[in-house]
């Protein structure tokens, strides 16, 4: 057998195979950074469409109430209303007062 130890054979290849070895490990190393971070921004796109799609989906709202506030305050329909519901008319030009301040 030989005189080498086990010990000695392996902290031998160690020097000589440390930068690869160190290299290896920096690859590897960054590599998982690359996909953690390639996960973190697909998490935050989806997240980001959500909010596009709660925005659009509130935008929508907002004008159809709009239209709804549009609609309701119509002069015809506030007149009609007046007329019919409440029996209001519109007074003639003698029923006019004119409030005057002293």
């Amino acid at each position: 057998m030989s005189s080498i130890s086990l010990h000695r054979l392996i902290s031998q290849d160690w020097r000589a195979q440390k930068w690869q070895v160190l290299l290896l490990l920096a690859c590897i190393s960054s590599a998982l950074v690359v996909v953690h971070f390639a996960h973190l921004n697909r998490q935050l796109t989806i997240a980001q469409d959500l909010l596009y799609q709660q925005r659009d989906h509130l935008d929508i709202e907002w004008r159809n109430l709009l239209l709804e506030q549009r609609a309701l305050a119509e002069h015809s329909r506030v007149e009609d209303i007046a007329r019919n519901r409440l029996n209001m008319v519109r007074p003639a030009a003698e029923q006019d007062v004119a409030v005057a301040l002293p």
